[in-house]
């Protein structure tokens, strides 16, 4: 049988062709992608953990040897601090992180795994040695030359001394180059990896390529197909049913094609001449001549049939439309109880979101210290506190590190969930860095690791959240403040004078980890100097007879005019000026400002 050639043929093929180029590159970009998943799952479970447990590891020897170091030449109690971080470094946490490393290493090649039992030998040479130092000077009067042989002291002492390459400096160092060897062989497998990876996407940019010229080609081909079988056709048709429309019956043929456009043609030529008949009949009827005989164009002339049954049932007309009105009474009823059900619906979902938001703002207000707390740690202080939504991504912090009183006013990226999704992660990072640093800037380092490691971050891949932040450490015995901010300065207030410590031009999240480092900034306080640690929501808020911005200027104006009232005086006096700017304007941003009076 000859296939007839058709429009629905030709654009069947075409899409059909389209089809099969569109099923090609998508199991190509599967097999890609698949190569990249594997790809991926070896650099966050082998290469990724390698290199951060090795770097761990190089800190703690480190560590160890200074305070190893300081056991053998400084007489220290037995519970000092120093001496028990010591011992705790040299019997549990590196003897874990050599477990830990171990661990990981199972999925190293056979090299590698070579140099891992060779630095476990090394270490644990160390650990021995340090070990033989603890034997020897077991206690506080291990450095009294009234309890202790002196010989015992400078034998002890004498391991950090290198004879012929025996000493600890020689141990730690052949352990450190060990390390940093893995390190960089781990980095260059990770480096090797990311390259597949970039040179499968750039294989598939290319078959997308190919594919996008071959779908260009199709459609070209389609189209001109189109605009053959079916636009000139179809105009010509347009034309005739335009006249049909405007009751101008045209009996001449239409030209077409023999496809469906021509089918197409030939039925509104009889559609016409059929008119003509049903215009005589439906005159007819309307004349009330309902005794003339017509007979239907065929069994499916649904036209005719409807004339002949109008004619029938004329009579019982209104019956039949009350029946209708009565079913559309009855459905409207029904559409508008189910509207009312959607309503209640929407109602509740609304409920439960607005619960999960009071239930996230609970959560967020376990992270921030209590009146109470901080009182211990600053008596004297007030913290203005506005959130713009439920919850905030601002979030102010303080603790009690022995002789250093330190605090933080911190703002995430945005507000509302989003903000304090970043303020916890934030939060913790703050907590976990703490544990090991009291010096501003290595916290701040520390936390910009921590949060990249959280939001998994990394060199080719950047998190664009962020957290500004202002962290002060306060030395009472030395009078000494220091500080180190991620965008956000702080303000101190002495008398007249107001002085100001400019924080780094970068946030923390805006940089990969060991990139940019965060500056220190020390200076002597006295006695009744007010501290002032903020976000940019106060001086961002718009208001005033002009509606324009508080700025920065102008608040530093309002710390001077209060430094003289008491401190829980100062904090009515900020949220008043702040209430009586903003007016009836919007609140734009989440509002934190702390003052300490020291």
């Amino acid at each position: 049988m000859k296939i007839r050639p058709s429009i629905s043929n030709k654009l069947t093929s075409g899409f059909g062709l389209y089809i099969l180029c569109v099923l090609v590159l998508a199991i190509y970009a599967d097999s890609i992608l698949k190569r990249s998943r594997a790809i991926n799952e070896r650099i966050n479970t082998v290469y990724a953990p390698s290199i951060k447990l090795l770097e761990e590891l190089d800190n703690q020897l480190v560590k160890a040897q200074q305070l190893m170091k300081q056991w053998a030449f400084v007489q220290l109690r037995d519970d000092d601090l120093e001496r028990i971080e010591a011992l705790t470094l040299c019997t549990q946490i590196i003897p874990n992180q050599l477990m830990r490393i171990d661990s990981v290493s199972t999925r190293w090649p056979d090299e590698q795994r070579t140099d891992m039992n060779l630095l476990v030998s090394e270490v644990q040479r160390l650990m021995l040695t340090y070990g033989e130092i603890r034997e020897l000077l077991p206690d506080f009067n291990s450095h009294d030359p009234t309890f202790t042989d002196p010989i015992i002291v400078i034998t002890a002492q004498e391991y950090f001394i290198d004879f012929e390459g025996d000493g600890i400096p020689s141990k730690l160092g052949n352990a450190q180059n060990r390390l940093r060897k893995m390190t960089a062989e781990q980095r260059s497998d990770m480096a090797v990896e990311i390259g597949k990876m970039n040179d499968s996407f750039g294989d598939l940019t290319e078959a997308f390529i190919w594919v996008a010229a071959a779908v260009v080609l199709i459609g070209i081909i389609l189209a001109f197909i189109t605009i053959r079988s079916i636009v000139r056709p179809v105009n010509s048709l347009r034309q005739k049913l335009y006249n049909l429309s405007q009751g101008i019956y045209s009996l001449h043929a239409t030209r077409a094609n023999n496809d469906e456009i021509g089918d197409m043609a030939k039925a509104v030529d009889r559609l016409v001449r059929n008119f003509e008949r049903t215009k005589e009949f439906s005159l007819s009827i309307g004349a009330g001549k309902f005794d003339m005989e017509y007979e239907p164009l065929s069994q499916h002339d649904e036209l005719g049939g409807a004339l002949l049954q109008m004619r029938d049932d004329l009579a019982s007309y209104r019956h039949q439309m009350e029946e209708k009105v009565a079913a559309q009474t009855l459905e409207i009823r029904e559409q508008k109880e189910r509207v009312e059900q959607q309503n209640e619906r929407v109602t509740e979902l609304y409920t439960d979101l607005q619960a999960s938001i009071d239930y996230a703002q609970r959560l967020q207000s376990t992270i921030l210290p209590s009146a109470e707390a901080i009182r211990e740690v600053f008596p004297q202080h007030f913290v203005m506190y506005r959130p713009k939504a439920t919850v905030s991504g601002d979030f102010y912090w303080f603790a009690n590190k022995g002789k250093k009183l330190m605090f933080a006013a911190a703002d995430c990226t945005g507000h509302g969930v989003p903000g304090a999704f970043m303020s916890l992660v934030g939060h913790n990072a703050l907590n976990q860095a703490t544990k090991v640093y009291y010096k501003p800037s290595q916290v701040l380092n520390t936390v910009n690791r921590l949060s990249a490691l959280a939001l998994r971050a990394n060199e080719n891949h950047l998190v664009k959240d962020g957290m500004d932040i202002a962290l002060c450490s306060v030395d009472m015995d030395t009078m000494e403040l220091e500080y180190s901010g991620a965008q956000n300065p702080i303000y101190i207030v002495r008398g007249s004078e107001l002085i100001e410590l400019s924080a780094d031009g970068f946030s923390i999240g805006s940089y990969v980890n060991g990139e940019r480092e965060f500056t220190a900034k020390k200076t002597e306080i006295q006695s009744g100097d007010c501290v002032y640690a903020f976000s940019d929501g106060y001086a961002d808020q718009f208001g005033g007879p002009a509606g324009k911005k508080f700025m920065r200027k102008q608040f530093r104006q309002l710390l001077l005019e209060i430094n003289s009232l008491a401190i829980h005086e100062q904090l009515a006096a900020i949220e008043r000026r702040f209430d009586d700017w903003r007016g009836d304007h919007e609140q734009v941003d989440d509002v934190l400002v702390i003052g300490v009076r020291i």
